[in-house]
């Protein structure tokens, strides 16, 4: 596999797994769909069907999917590396 087709890694903080599986809990589907996005194409957003937006201000340089209405998925990405850097996940804050 050549390096502009890897997946990218999720790292997810320690502190948000609870989150995370309570959600997968939750709304599987959605997060099974949240998942694959984010290691194939995490600042593609044709490909996130709308789901995806960049963050201003003080979060610049985050980005935003949305898992559901409620939940979200904010996280960075590091395209060098090919790694998701999950900063916040849960209902909107």
């Amino acid at each position: 596999m050549s390096p502009s087709n890897e997946q990218y890694q999720i790292e997810l903080k320690e502190r948000l797994q609870e989150n995370w599986e309570a959600l997968e809990k939750e709304v599987p589907a959605a997060i099974e769909r949240c998942k694959n996005f984010l290691k194939e194409s995490p600042t593609n957003r044709l490909k996130s069907r709308g789901k995806l937006k960049k963050l201003k201000g003080g979060f610049k340089g985050i980005l935003q999917y949305d898992i559901t209405d409620e939940a979200r998925v904010w996280y960075r990405v590091d395209p060098k590396n090919h790694k998701v850097y999950i900063e916040y996940v849960g209902h909107h804050p």
